[in-house]
């Protein structure tokens, strides 16, 4: 037995030593593994300490602001808070979620599908907005329900505001939130952005847009916000060094608006679809513009609503399309003076020439081509065709040109491709030569018809409202070809110019300038002459030079034009007018030059009927 026992007693010793030498070894790599963690890897802990208790938040730049050419504000930025809901914070708390909803009148029924599909597309558990612009009502919700929701979030986020509404709203544009497509095609955006998409908010996108601030906060244990940390950070997870900075604002675009006669174009421009372009014909600069049916931006601030913007793009008369720059017309009897350039400059008559009488039409072929006035105007030199604004004239001048002739003189005044207007999706519009014709109908197979109606602006010439302008502005200064635009400069945060439009006008030296003289003086009569088309343009003590037209539609009622400028010896103002559907230009387009010629200078206030003139 003692035998057995003192075996026993010496196995329970040896096992009781490897015991003891396990677990001292043990103790020793614990103690040797803290001391590595707590004297070598002290500071890579701290930081990771760090980085749970400080983070990075990015501050959002306020956009530059957009103003008219005396510094009033069209475009500023308001703050509206935006609500999102967090998907990963949900599980467990679905019936907070209903509580949440009814408290912000959130309809669950709506949220459910639109979450659910937002989870399946990102997986990755972004957050999902779901209002837009918070009432306060919202706003004090969460902020005093900050526990009870934390699945939802509250940001405060830089709208847009345009003071004026409607005002010059194709020129300003709107913005839109970016896009996912956005965001891979740019580093420099991040989620929630907001960036234009017209207008000058969309070309000077990299002016206005500012450059993100940083905010450092401490967060608690729980993940309740604390406040914000004063001082330089060093830290990987915020990377490198980092402190607290302000955002950088965006830059303030300044216009070439005169906003008083963009109130006053605004104002006398009652027709329902249409444009009007005013310029300055020295150097560009766009004064007005005035595009219809307009729309009113701000219906973007909360976030547009799919319904709203569908009634919005599908509206059949395009509110949100530009005409002053998009949209193209035949530019009707205003184009006869660039006719007349191609029927001088080619010898195909002389200024003095009187043409076959006109009887209110002309036979071409098989074909009776009418004149606007049915009892015709007789016999007509050129000046006199001009005045009356004779289309059998111009037909038998069209008898004697060639396409490429019309063409050529087109393009010395700028028809056929863009002006390079500070706007986008500017249209080239269609100036036909020879070679279009014979792509269009097959060579060979077009008719002298269609020279014939060129002659008059119709058939394929197209035209913008801005070409229009300026045509009639390089016939104002004496040919010389300017750019249009609508951004005089731009200026920094501190006031400093940072761009400024300084773009000398080209003298055109194909032009004949004996002849543009006489174009001149044909406009002032067409104005100023008793049986002027456009003398319902007229207004006491400034002499006004235009050229009316009414374009014909194959879809409804002839579109109304008139393009002018005055006063007539130092000209410092042009424009174009179209109006879609209301008839003849000297007729309704005319007496709106007159009401806009009277407010920019000012004179005593013109009496008389809307009806006078002709075509």
């Amino acid at each position: 037995m003692t035998g057995i026992d003192v075996c026993s007693e010496r196995l329970l010793e040896r096992r009781r030593t490897i015991l003891l030498v396990i677990l001292a070894g043990a103790l020793i790599v614990l103690a040797l593994r803290l001391f590595y963690l707590q004297v070598f890897q002290k500071d890579h802990y701290s930081r990771l300490a760090l980085s749970n208790r400080i983070q990075k938040e990015d501050i959002p730049a306020p956009r530059g602001l957009i103003r008219s050419f005396d510094g009033s504000k069209l475009v500023v930025n308001v703050p509206v808070y935006q609500i999102s809901i967090l998907p990963n914070r949900i599980p467990g708390r679905e019936d907070r979620l209903s509580l949440a909803c009814r408290w912000l009148g959130i309809d669950e029924e709506d949220l459910a599908p639109l979450l659910a599909e937002w989870i399946e597309k990102y997986p990755d558990g972004r957050e999902m907005t779901v209002v837009q612009a918070a009432g306060k009502g919202q706003i004090s919700i969460l902020t005093e329900n900050r526990a009870l929701f934390p699945f939802f979030r509250l940001e405060m986020k830089h709208r847009r505001q345009y003071p004026e509404e409607k005002l010059a709203a194709h020129l300003l544009g709107y913005t839109g939130e970016v896009s996912d497509t956005e965001l891979k095609e740019s580093g420099d955006l991040r989620r929630g952005d907001i960036i234009g998409r017209t207008g000058i908010e969309y070309i000077y996108e990299e002016f206005l847009r500012g450059q993100y601030g940083v905010r450092i906060i401490e967060i608690s244990a729980e993940g309740t916000r604390i406040g914000e940390h004063v001082g330089l950070v060093e830290n990987e997870q915020l990377e490198g060094r980092v402190e607290s900075r302000p955002p950088v604002p965006g830059h303030d675009v300044y216009l070439t608006i005169d906003l008083d006669l963009q109130r006053v174009v605004e104002a006398a421009f009652e027709w329902n679809k249409g444009a009007v372009v005013i310029m300055d014909p020295r150097n560009g600069a766009v004064l007005a513009a005035v595009s219809r049916p307009g729309y009113n931006p701000n219906v973007f601030i909360g976030g547009i609503s799919t319904e709203d913007w569908r009634l919005l793009h599908e509206d059949p008369d395009k509110p949100l399309f530009n005409r002053t720059v998009q949209a193209t017309y035949p530019p009707a009897s205003t184009f006869k003076m660039i006719v007349a350039y191609a029927g001088v400059t080619t010898r195909a008559i002389s200024i003095s020439e009187r043409l076959q009488p006109c009887y209110g039409g002309y036979q071409c072929g098989n074909r009776y081509f009418r004149c606007w006035k049915s009892e015709g105007h007789g016999s007509s030199d050129l000046l006199e065709a001009i005045i009356n604004s004779c289309d059998v004239y111009f037909y038998q001048l069209a008898e004697r040109l060639k396409a490429d002739e019309f063409a050529y003189a087109g393009r010395l005044f700028g028809f056929g491709r863009k002006t390079g207007i500070d706007l986008p999706s500017e249209a080239r519009g269609i100036l036909p030569d020879k070679a279009y014709y014979d792509r269009k109908f097959g060579k060979g197979k077009w008719t002298r018809g269609h020279l014939l109606n060129y002659s008059i602006g119709q058939g394929d010439v197209l035209a913008t409202p801005i070409q229009l302008c300026q045509m009639v502005a390089m016939i104002a200064n004496g040919g010389k070809r300017i750019k249009p635009h609508i951004v005089d400069r731009i200026e920094d945060s501190e006031g400093r110019v940072i761009f400024s439009f300084d773009e000398t006008p080209q003298k055109v030296s194909q032009i004949d300038m004996k002849l543009l003289r006489f174009m001149q003086g044909s406009m002032q009569a067409v104005v100023a002459g008793k049986t002027g088309t456009g003398r319902a343009a007229a207004i006491p003590g400034t002499a006004v030079c235009g050229k009316t037209g009414t374009a014909q539609n194959p879809h409804g009622d002839d579109h109304a034009m008139f393009v002018a400028y005055a006063p007539a010896g130092d000209p410092e103002i042009a424009l174009a007018i179209i109006l879609e559907h209301a008839g003849h230009g000297g007729a309704i387009a005319a007496p709106l030059a007159r009401k806009i010629f009277s407010a920019y200078f000012n004179p005593v206030p013109v009496m008389g009927t809307a009806g006078e003139g002709g075509r």
